[in-house]
């Protein structure tokens, strides 16, 4: 298989292009062509394997239609007696390796995926597409030069971000810093450390990293110039050059150092839910519009960002995409026997969410695999760059959980343990994943009990159980240096109050009380306004 490097050597620029960006000029009906096609290669798979004839529930669908009408819609629960035991004899192809991501707080600490040969050469190859979106300026431009440098500021393996350099190094011969069989054994903190310092010397090309990491290095480079901190000048002629260079940029233009000011990166490459929250902030501090992808451990990368730095567009070849209308979503959670039916991209409307539903290509485990993520359709092409593929964004959550800064997704059972152990005496709760600042937060809703409890002693106190109860959610603050979380303070019998109108305009009994979990913003419009006699916040 020809490679990106050979592709560049041999100065075959366009069909390095093609080869890796070329999917954003199919038609919409050559997109869902690829989708089919491959779908049905998978569900031959799927028979053949004893996974599959458990999660398909015996059925034997030959096309499209009879897979969306026979195949029920799963979850990760469907596949954790498997996955989590790594039963490789279950699995539709064998498993190159392993990889996890976060499991949900309170029921298992990780998931797991196997991930074939197959898919994550098709991993390599949009990681590649990623690499050049994040650097082209238009249709062809290919600005990969050997050995371009890469800032190691992501999980290592297992997690997925670490396995995808290690298939993209197959691809080509980015250089690490640091090294990628150095950085794996470090601290995430030594990795960073480490990698800035080389960069200092060999330069930054590309960064990969949360988003919310992003914002942290920035600002540590802001606030070391405010306060005076800097370390000491570099012993390195290239290094002391570039800090040189760096302090007279920041001073010419009269603010402290920024990241930009020691390196024009080709290519920021963030990920993790918070990018939109933190755009503006990144571009500022690192002088690059940082290019979002909407990817997943068991999703896969699912779309990106191309040089308009807008909408995203689906990638074709790596899952079958479904979507949950709205409506669909409501249905069901007013009956849990309910089954909610789906669309397919052709028939997705602009200015609509669904819920995203996938199933793996290539050997992958997951059927008609409910991501819990809802999306939002923006446009049925981009007309600017004549891109005839729906567009999309990332949305929100939809299954309950709150995502902090791509540490931790907190459940409704981890939050309701952390209040009823951190000694405070309350009625009633809600809470959603809110914006402070350039930061995500979870921002809490109480009604104490006792009158007289401050918000500051709640915040603590919660704060506290929760770093206890979630580790991954302690790290928010051990790598970003901050609490996230936020509380307000209800008067008394707010709660109480607002199912009293909820009855009296008629609402179904089940939309009396507000959910725990991500209530919508006139649901808390109305119990702040209810509540404001008593109100206090903190954050």
């Amino acid at each position: 298989m020809t490679t990106a490097l050979q592709l560049l050597r041999e100065g075959r620029t366009r069909d390095l292009w093609n080869k890796y960006c070329g999917f954003i000029d199919l038609s919409l009906s050559e997109f869902l062509n690829i989708q089919r096609n491959l779908l049905l290669e998978q569900i031959d798979l799927l028979g053949r394997c004893e996974l599959g004839r458990v999660v398909m529930r015996g059925a034997r669908p030959k096309t499209v239609d009879e897979f969306r009408r026979e195949v029920p819609i799963t979850t990760y629960l469907d596949y954790a007696p498997y996955l989590l035991s790594q039963r490789e004899e279950m699995l539709p192809e064998p498993a190159m390796y392993w990889q996890r991501t976060s499991g949900r707080s309170g029921e298992y600490p990780a998931k797991w995926m196997p991930v074939t040969q197959r898919w994550a050469n098709a991993i390599a190859t949009e990681g590649i597409a990623i690499m050049l979106f994040s650097a082209c300026k238009d249709r062809y431009h290919v600005p990969l030069e050997e050995h371009d440098t890469i800032l190691y500021a992501i999980a290592p393996p297992p997690f997925a971000t670490g396995t995808l350099i290690c298939n993209m190094n197959n691809e080509f011969n980015f250089d690490w810093l640091p090294p990628v069989e150095q950085a794996e054994k470090m601290t995430f903190e030594e990795r960073l450390s480490t990698g800035f310092s080389l960069g200092m010397t060999k330069g930054i090309d590309f960064i990969m990293a949360l988003s919310s990491v992003l914002i942290r290095m920035g600002e540590q480079f802001v606030e070391a110039s405010r306060t005076g901190k800097r370390r000491s000048m570099p012993s390195h002629p290239a290094a002391f050059t570039r800090v040189m260079k760096g302090v007279l940029k920041s001073r010419m233009a009269g603010r402290p150092l920024m990241p930009k000011d020691l390196w024009t990166l080709k290519g920021l490459m963030p990920y993790g839910m918070d990018t939109h929250i933190y755009r503006s902030r990144i571009h500022e501090l690192w002088g690059r519009h940082p290019l979002e992808v909407y990817a997943g451990t068991e999703i896969g990368l699912v779309a990106v960002q191309t040089w308009d730095y807008d909408a995203m567009t689906f990638f074709p070849d790596l899952c079958f995409f479904e979507f949950i209308p709205e409506s669909e979503l409501q249905r069901a959670a007013d009956n849990n026997s309910y089954e909610p039916s789906t669309l397919l991209l052709d028939e997705v409307e602009p200015g609509k969410k669904y819920e995203l539903v996938v199933t793996n290509f290539h050997g992958g485990p997951f059927v008609r695999y409910r991501s819990g993520d809802m999306i939002e359709i923006t446009a049925l092409r981009n007309q600017k760059l004549n891109i005839d593929i729906p567009q999309m964004q990332f949305y929100a959550r939809a299954d309950g959980l709150i995502d902090l800064a791509g540490f931790t997704r907190l459940t409704e059972q981890i939050i309701w343990q952390a209040l009823a152990t951190s000694g405070i005496p309350f009625e009633e709760w809600t809470a959603r994943k809110e914006t402070q600042g350039s930061h995500a937060c979870l921002h809490l809703y109480l009604e104490p009990k006792d009158g007289q409890v401050r918000a500051e002693e709640v915040r603590q106190a919660v704060h506290e159980r929760l770093k206890e109860l979630d580790r991954d959610y302690a790290d928010v603050e051990n790598v970003l240096g901050i609490n996230p979380l936020g509380v307000t303070l209800l008067s008394q019998g707010t709660f109480e109050e607002y199912m009293s109108r909820q009855r009296g305009a008629g609402a179904e009994p089940a939309h009396w009380k507000p959910t725990h979990m991500n209530p919508r913003d006139m649901i808390v419009s109305t119990l702040l306004e209810i509540g404001r006699d008593g109100r206090k916040s903190v954050s």
